[in-house]
């Protein structure tokens, strides 16, 4: 088949979550597998360019009357034909979606421009795909465009006959809700913006667009689908517009690259291990001790965290119960790397002054660190209060760090909890709790300290039941090649 993926970020051009890791991983697996599978993006002022082949200008029109041009950067990165949208005003600023603190107002005109001219280009190039794989609100518009400006018409416009469009959801808190002035702008015609296809209050919501247009929808995870379809666990309205295309909406759960996050040949260890030799892992703990200024202490359990600093990754339950913890002196060390709302930073610093030497935390992020936390940490903390996929519990996974999750999206897919009686000892890969609120977290946080000083046969088997888990992107490709088939 011939597929393209749309989306917003790609991991080695730009990225701020996991969907540039989904968007350099998926691709990768989809051509291992026979298929012809290109990836356009825009092009932004800190994207970092590959070799470029060639360059050439594309003009287009964005509505019915307003004419664009735009550069378009043709690259290959390891087989993958990769296009660049380059267009000054839209993409050349600091920031992706904001400023920094805020979302750049024309957001719907700038990524309805990049999604129209996608398709513009497969009709410049005359590379028409089977497959377009579209990825959240950015690329959402796309399958409106594909039906609505160019519908089939056997002899005016057959391009696009055979052409499907694929969603996947992989945040559903983010919509692209914005003004309704953009309508005109953008090329939606007035007698759609309606209700049931794309208004929301008076306002465009995007996502919703995408929702009701294309063939297909999915989600991240079998769990993040299951909960988008519950008042109680999704996005605002989403579950409604997704029970109209139940139907036509599944969970695919994304894989993990084990070329980068593999403890026999990380480049980031001065030590590495597997589950026939864990002497290095004990020497990563000690490594990252000393990195992040704590006690060389090989009986204290250690406690890793990667993360932004938001709201949906549990902190307004986790960090009461670490003060907690740390306030009753429980034999434990944190170690903490992430950045984002101030407000959870400046608690994390006041917790790090008052226990320096159980506490240690670096605003911003690091990535050779990030490896060292997987790496040297006994457990690693994820009380996500939803999660679509997740990835730091996969890398725990393979690193022998035991992940403590909520159950929730595609953490309570890749991860079973311990239970409190141990009798799911044999098969247990982490330890998880249900309700969001500092007492369970904490809970969950005393069975880790005890599992590790009271338990550590358990904890050990644990360790090598994670190492063996393995969710390969080549699983999901698979998975994906189905969902296409049937489109």
């Amino acid at each position: 088949m011939k597929i393209l993926i749309v989306a917003s970020e790609m991991d080695g051009i730009i990225k701020t979550g996991g969907l540039a890791d989904f968007t350099a991983a998926l691709p990768r697996a989809l051509a291992d597998r026979g298929h012809d599978v290109r990836v356009i993006l825009p092009k932004y002022k800190n994207s970092i360019l590959p070799k470029l082949v060639k360059s050439e200008s594309l003009y287009f029109n964005l509505n019915y009357s307003s004419r664009y041009a735009s550069l378009v950067h043709y690259a290959d990165i390891d087989g993958i034909e990769l296009r660049l949208i380059e267009y000054h005003d839209f993409f050349s600023r600091d920031g992706i979606y904001d400023d920094g603190a805020y979302p750049y107002q024309d957001n719907a005109l700038r990524f309805s421009f990049f999604c129209k001219a996608a398709l513009e280009q497969l009709l410049y190039e005359k590379w028409i795909p089977d497959i377009i794989h579209c990825n959240d609100w950015q690329t959402a518009i796309l399958p409106y465009y594909l039906k609505e400006h160019y519908p089939y018409h056997p002899t005016l416009r057959p391009e696009f006959k055979n052409t499907k469009t694929l969603l996947t959801i992989h945040n559903g808190e983010y919509q692209g809700i914005t003004d309704a002035k953009w309508i005109d702008a953008i090329g939606i015609l007035p007698i759609r913006f309606t209700s049931e296809l794309m208004e929301e209050y008076g306002a465009l919501n995007l996502l919703k667009c995408g929702i009701m247009y294309a063939d297909a929808i999915n989600a991240v995870s079998h769990g993040y689908y299951l909960e988008l379809l519950e008042p109680q666990t999704s996005h605002k309205n989403l579950w409604l517009y997704l029970r109209k295309r139940e139907q036509n909406f599944t969970g695919i759960l994304n894989g993990c690259d084990y070329k980068l996050w593999n403890p026999k040949t990380d480049k980031y260890l001065n030590h590495h291990f597997s589950i026939k030799n864990m002497a290095g892992k004990s020497l990563c703990k000690s490594d990252l001790q000393a990195k992040m200024g704590l006690p060389l202490e090989s009986n204290a359990p250690l406690f890793g965290l990667v993360s932004r600093l938001t709201s949906q990754k549990g902190f307004d339950y986790l960090l009461p119960a670490l003060e907690r913890l740390l306030y009753e002196d429980a034999p434990i060390q944190i170690v903490m790397v992430g950045s984002g709302e101030h407000r959870y930073s400046l608690w994390i610093h006041h917790l790090q002054k008052h226990y320096p030497h159980k506490m240690s935390f670096i605003n911003g992020y690091d990535n050779g660190l990030a490896h060292l936390i997987e790496a040297g940490s006994d457990f690693f903390m994820m009380p996500s209060l939803f999660e679509p996929c997740g990835l730091n519990q996969l890398y725990s996974l393979a690193y022998g760090t035991i992940p403590i999750i909520r159950q929730t999206g595609g953490l309570q897919d890749t991860v079973l909890g311990l239970s409190y009686d141990y009798d799911n000892s044999n098969i247990a890969t982490g330890i998880s709790f249900g309700y969001p609120d500092t007492h369970n977290c904490y809970e969950a946080l005393i069975r880790a300290i005890k599992l590790y000083l009271d338990h550590k046969s358990i904890f050990l088997q644990m360790q090598m039941r994670a190492m063996e888990q393995k969710f390969t992107w080549e699983e999901s490709a698979k998975q994906y090649e189905i969902l296409y088939s049937q489109l």
